[in-house]
């Protein structure tokens, strides 16, 4: 229906679509709404004309909140399901005077008002009679010259149509005026609203009743919308009631940014294709985050590999004459892809729209999704959609993370059409598959804390069902999985809270339930934030059953090397007033040496320790709760259960051996008679990249100083040095019982040097004294001020088949580096001549210089099994010119050797820190480190990082050593270094040598 306008002001109209001869007034327009009925006819079918249910739930919605309350309210309905009929419908039963319309852009407010203008498909569906006038709608394109002007538009209509970017351009007068006159404010597409633009808006219009429609509850900022959700219609729903049909997801695994825009356009071109050919009428969009990104995209990609399909571009940058052509170009059938930043704004709604390649990350994800699947209804020659991106890339990724939290419904809706899955992600969503039942949190978003109880049980079936004997069935949702013989049952639970007699005052909770039965093992386990119903639940489904306690339940303890425990808690078994003791830190010794007393019993165990090549915490207690300090997927505890369990039942191991093993800080009062080898950065600072050491001339970061011994004997002073070659400063450590922390560590020479962390500065010597290096000992003991930790059981001598020998003939060995100049005659010279000849390595860097992970890092790419294989060389020049039996030959490389296993921890960091010390040198003017590879190796490889997993083998070369010469001491340093490297994340440690 078309619409007359009149001009007020310069920009700013009123208008109106008269039903009769000519316009009614504003008092005519309201009477009657107030004196005609309004009806509420309801649409079953395709064919039957009225209000879908999501309406109807609105607006009943509505009114039922407006009876009790004036407060802002939010209605959120998935895009498709008929918002912009909903608040006609709201405006015109309820009656309301005037309303004031906020939308977020030019497009939406001239839509708002042509719809407004005619009350949309009211009339269509019988909703209103024709004793009901349109109403005259303003449309607020500029600020008033005046409040003249702005009284006359609001006095002379019945509805204002505003954007909240114009609204904010209103002065305090402005805006007070408007509130007064209009008793309704509407938001549409709260979402697109940033919350600062909002809330100076909102606040002038506190007396009037405020409705905000939203796709989706959560803003283009990341916070949600406010006011209280009366009404929330299913992604679910809408999609089960044919708004819009499942989405085809297509993830693309592209590791090279340099062909990831390719890829995903490959892939969305064959998908183009394959629709046509089937006969669908399929569009595919195009969208880029800014405008010069959509050009480049044109250019660099659609208009260049796929002029077939005639690709256009359509930005607000372009005359509007030349979207104009563009979208007649797709209108019309010639065009098949459409390049695009916003498809809202720049007026695109186009059915055919069903295939969108996502090439960035959006603020409006949620909303995009949406739109490629709202027009499932509108024609009957049209597809599923598909939505295609690239997962490897960390902003797609985390942004389809965020859809999946901000509501769960898009965990069906998004089917993964992708036949490739990696990894853990397979091994989840076999697992997820398997389950069934009335679950309201999906499967792969649930993350329990990684806690269980163990029971053993005789029974050969499990009565899954009984699990409505403990919880409340009304209140409650469950899922099972029959196959893998797992349970779940989330609770909402409303309890009183203890400030407040008022019994409307709740704290509401939910609490989660799961169960697992080891049918092989004739064991389950039980894992439930209501620690005191796991004796019902394990009840309900096992008749025959033993929970686990006692002194088998630490059996877990074994096969954890270099265990240390925080604490130990210990019960007494004599009555009297002291019944339970728990030690910690230092007096964690005590409380073992207590432990194997007859008089006390162990109640609680909690400590760290390496198991299977990773860091891990173990808890236990005599009760037999078994936890770790984590949250992990259902998978990831369903193994970590069966694994303890293994150790639990195993008779054979000894608990008191494993107590008798564990590592224990004593305090020393005396230097320990033992020689020193490595020294390590506190944990604190040796990965952060934002801590900096600085002198009054120089400052460098973290990865660009060193830290060494400068003492390597039994009985000398503790003397060690930070720095590099334009600054340093040394150290001697004394431990000293005359002082407060048992030790003093004092400046013995170069300059005093400052350490920065992030805004924060002092004197390098102060910060050491609050966390002091470690030390270790070639007798395998490590020093933390005035800490001693011995390790009780070690192997001393190193392995044969550890040690490699090598032809070093043309190789000065007392010349270690190869320098800038890469010096031919050099011990690392060699080593990268010795790895590039075997042709394995798709990257060899030469990290040699102060701050150096090694001197040269070496990484080979597993495909078949996606593996990263890292080496890191370590390289030392020799102490004479021919090669033998020198112990001093092998300190300093092999602390060295143990400093790189912080970064086993994150090889994502590692790849960060090599790309770090490139652009160093680079920028310096200095040859690249890269002897095979570049810096867009480094970037891929990080990408595979996300999918691969890194396994790492650690190299010292020392041709002053004569392997055939290898005497006891040197043995037993080479054995301290091996013995850390495989005790904590299972490392292989050799020896290069002559």
């Amino acid at each position: 229906m078309s619409y007359e306008k009149r001009k007020i002001g310069d920009k700013n109209f009123i208008a109106h679509a008269p039903k009769g001869a000519g316009w009614v007034s504003v008092g005519d327009v309201f009477a009657s709404w107030q004196s005609n009925r309004f009806s509420y006819p309801e649409s079953k079918s395709e064919t039957e004309a009225g209000f879908r249910s999501a309406q109807l739930g609105a607006i009943f919605a509505i009114k039922s909140h407006w009876t009790v309350s004036t407060s802002a309210a939010t209605i959120v309905m998935p895009t498709g399901t008929g918002k912009t009929e909903t608040m006609i419908a709201t405006v015109v039963s309820e009656g309301r005077g005037k309303t004031c319309i906020v939308v977020p852009s030019d497009l939406l407010r001239k839509q708002t008002v042509e719809r407004f203008c005619s009350l949309g498909k009211l009339r269509d569906i019988s909703a209103v009679s024709e004793a009901h006038e349109n109403p005259i709608v303003a449309c607020l394109t500029s600020v008033p010259k005046d409040t003249a002007e702005l009284r006359s538009i609001i006095e002379e209509s019945n509805i204002i149509v505003s954007t909240i970017s114009l609204l904010n351009r209103f002065s305090d007068e402005y805006l007070r005026i408007l509130a007064t006159y209009c008793d309704t404010l509407l938001i549409d597409e709260a979402h697109h609203i940033a919350a600062n633009s909002w809330k100076r808006v909102k606040a002038f219009f506190e007396n009037s009743k405020c409705l905000q429609f939203t796709a989706t509850p959560f803003r283009n900022d990341g916070k949600k919308v406010d006011g209280k959700i009366i009404y929330n219609f299913p992604l679910l729903l809408a999609q089960e009631q044919g708004y819009f049909k499942p989405i085809n997801f297509y993830p693309i695994y592209e590791f090279d940014d340099n062909q990831k825009d390719f890829a995903v356009a490959q892939k969305a071109v064959e998908i183009l294709e394959a629709d046509i050919q089937s006969g669908k009428p399929h569009l595919l969009l195009v969208r880029a985050s800014t405008q010069k990104r959509a050009k480049d995209l044109f250019n660099g990609v659609y208009h260049r590999y796929y002029s077939r399909h005639n690709p256009v571009l359509i930005i607000s940058g372009k005359k509007k004459s030349e979207n104009k052509v563009a979208l007649e170009e797709v209108n019309n059938g010639n065009s098949k892809i459409i390049v695009c930043v916003d498809m809202f704004s720049e007026g695109i709604d186009i059915p055919q729209l069903k295939i969108c390649a996502i090439h960035d990350k959006y603020k409006s994800l949620p909303i995009t999704m949406q739109f490629i699947g709202r027009f499932a209804r509108t024609q009957a020659n049209l597809g599923e959609a598909s939505v295609i991106a690239n997962i490897v890339d960390d902003d797609i990724s985390n942004a389809l993370h965020e859809l999946y939290s901000q509501d769960s419904d898009w965990n069906r809706i998004l089917k993964d059409a992708s036949a490739e899955k990696i990894g853990r992600e397979e091994e989840l969503q076999q697992l997820a598959q398997g389950f069934n039942g009335t679950e309201v949190i999906p499967f792969n978003q649930i993350r329990p804390k990684v806690s269980m109880f163990m029971y053993t049980t005789t029974d050969t079936d499990w009565h899954w069902q009984n699990w409505n004997r403990v919880f409340n069935e009304d209140h409650s949702h469950h899922f099972v999985n029959q196959q893998e013989k797992i349970l779940i049952v989330t609770e909402l639970n409303n309890s009183r809270v203890d400030w407040t007699t008022c019994e409307d005052v709740t704290d509401v909770s939910w609490d989660l339930h799961i169960l697992y039965w080891n049918q092989k093992l004739k064991v389950f386990f039980i894992n439930t934030t209501d620690k005191g119903l796991a004796y019902r639940f394990a009840e309900a489904i096992f008749p025959n059953r033993k929970r686990v306690r006692g002194e088998e339940v630490f059996r877990c303890l074994s096969g954890i090397n270099r265990l240390m425990f925080a604490t130990v808690g210990l019960n007494s078994a004599i009555a009297g007033p002291i019944r339970y003791k728990m030690f910690a830190g230092v007096d964690v010794a005590t409380g073992l040496s207590e432990a194997t007393k007859s008089n006390v019993t162990k109640s609680n165990l909690f400590g760290i320790g390496y198991e299977g090549g990773n860091k891990i915490s173990i808890g236990c207690s005599y009760k037999g709760t078994i936890w770790a300090k984590w949250v992990e997927t259902i998978d990831y505890w369903k193994k970590w259960c069966d694994h303890n369990a293994s150790k639990i039942l195993d008779s054979n191991i000894d608990v008191s051996a494993v107590l008798n093993n564990a590592l224990v800080p004593e305090v020393v009062t005396a230097r320990p008679a033992a020689v020193p080898y490595n020294i390590e950065f506190p944990v604190e600072i040796e990965l952060n990249d934002l801590v900096y050491i600085k002198n009054s001339i120089n400052d460098f970061p973290i990865y660009q100083v060193d830290i060494a011994l400068t003492v390597f004997d039994e009985t000398s002073p503790l003397t060690f040095k930070i720095g590099n070659n334009q600054l340093w400063e040394e150290f001697t450590l004394v431990i000293d019982s005359t002082k407060p922390s048992g030790f003093n560590l004092t400046h013995r020479g170069g300059s005093s040097l400052t350490i920065v962390i992030g805004r924060k500065e002092g004197l390098l010597t102060d910060y050491l004294r609050e966390y002091p290096p470690r030390i270790r000992f070639v007798d395998m003991s490590s020093l933390e001020g005035n800490l001693l930790i011995k390790l009780k059981n070690f192997n001393l001598q190193f392995p044969s088949q550890s040690i490699v020998s090598w032809n070093w003939a043309g190789v000065d060995i007392r010349k270690e580096s190869q320098g800038k100049t890469k010096v031919t005659d050099s011990i690392q010279y060699k080593v990268i001549q010795e790895l590039k000849a075997k042709n394995e390595y798709c990257l060899l860097f030469d990290d040699d210089d102060s701050g150096e992970i090694a001197d040269v890092v070496a990484i080979k790419e597993n495909e078949e099994d996606k593996e990263l294989l890292i080496e890191f060389y370590h390289c030392k020049f020799s102490g004479a010119d021919q090669p033998g039996a020198r112990v001093s030959d092998l300190y300093a490389v092999c602390g060295q050797a143990e400093k790189c296993i912080k970064w086993v921890q994150n090889t994502k960091k590692l790849i960060e820190r090599l790309k770090k010390r490139e652009n160093v040198r680079v920028i310096a003017g200095l040859p690249s480190r890269f002897e095979v590879g570049d810096m867009q190796l480094l970037h891929t490889l990080k990408n595979k990082l996300k999918f691969y997993s890194a396994k790492y083998q650690v190299f010292i070369v020392q041709p002053g050593v004569d392997g055939s010469q290898i005497s006891q001491p040197m043995h037993q340093v080479l054995c301290s270094a091996s013995s850390y490297l495989k005790d904590t994340y299972n490392i292989e440690l050799k020896l290069v040598c002559s």
